[in-house]
């Protein structure tokens, strides 16, 4: 009888504890911390309450660090030039800037921009894969609820909360680059996600000026990665990008003149299509051949539905910066 006992009530407590956690999809390598629901809806209010009532900055305290992204948008408001303390993010390899405040005043700088560009309709919800990365590339420490996206028709904040305090201490905003514009098309890319970037292999958010070389600079998706799964496998897509290379790197390895080379591929089930453009001072000479080589390969067709991507190359020039 008592087996049976603390069976059921081990049976009650897993059922509470899985009711007063929202579970989201964690990706890899990232070591996320859930809250109870009671944090975060007691979170969830105040920002809500702040939102609603401009003199309301019950959420706020002395230390707020805006993030990267949001700092490249905000660090020419006026008002916020004055807050003295930088801070330094090492971000894929290179380093990027943000702003901390340590006092209410200053604090309260910031979140009235922020303010000022929520209107209309607007969503608080927990964050989603690709924001979850984003995030933890740019923090040295583990994510910890209560953590928000307050998503509205422009912009992604990442609002993260203390959950001792129920202060804000972390405010930025996710790069959700679902928009392309196409050169080669002369068209604009839409996705309902977020349009992905390779650098040396891996997903990056932000990219410098780097160094002036003679180099793939990345890849860039313009199909999604469900889409690129069904129809393409990744030794596929190597060895595109393996030929491609090789013909790059023995023509232009040597090459004076600076330019940028776009090469678009869109392999489909039966036909594969290539187009080239190219921008500032470029070996037109040297362009040529390279067209006549990439067009001379053969490459992998889809399993079915057709997918696109370019690789940008470099060549004597610094990186696009985004």
């Amino acid at each position: 009888m008592k087996i049976k006992i603390v069976l059921l009530l081990l049976f009650i407590i897993n059922t509470v504890t899985a009711q007063i956690k929202e579970k989201i999809t964690i990706p890899n390598g990232v070591i996320y911390n859930y809250a109870d629901d009671k944090i975060n809806e007691k979170a969830k209010k105040l920002l809500t309450e702040s939102l609603t009532n401009t003199t309301n900055d019950d959420l706020l305290g002395n230390n707020l660090i805006i993030g990267p992204t949001l700092w490249k948008r905000f660090k020419n408001i006026e008002s916020l030039k004055s807050i003295p303390d930088s801070v330094i993010f090492h971000i894929d390899d290179i380093e990027v800037e943000g702003k901390m405040s340590k006092n209410l005043k200053d604090s309260k700088k910031i979140w009235d921009e922020v303010k000022k560009e929520i209107s209309g309709n607007y969503q608080i919800r927990k964050a989603n894969e690709d924001e979850l990365k984003y995030y933890w590339s740019t923090i040295s420490f583990d994510i910890e609820e209560p953590l928000f996206i307050l998503q509205t028709e422009n912009h992604y904040y990442i609002i993260n909360f203390l959950k001792e305090k129920l202060k804000l201490f972390w405010l930025d905003e996710f790069p959700n680059k679902n928009t392309y514009n196409n050169p080669i098309d002369k068209g604009t890319y839409k996705t309902e996600g977020t349009i992905k970037t390779y650098k040396n292999g891996n997903e990056v958010y932000i990219t410098d000026k780097g160094n002036k070389e003679t180099k793939l600079e990345k890849v860039l998706f313009l199909t999604s990665d469900p889409e690129l799964q069904k129809n393409s496998s990744v030794e596929d897509l190597q060895s595109v990008f393996e030929k491609t290379n090789r013909i790059f790197e023995n023509l232009f390895k040597d090459s004076k003149k600076e330019g940028k080379i776009m090469v678009q591929f869109e392999l489909g089930e039966k036909k594969n299509e290539i187009q080239f453009a190219v921008k500032d001072d470029l070996d037109l000479e040297l362009m040529k051949e390279f067209e006549k080589q990439i067009n001379k390969e053969k490459y992998p067709h889809t399993k079915k539905d057709t997918i696109k991507f370019q690789l940008i190359y470099k060549v004597n020039s610094y990186n696009d910066t985004e």
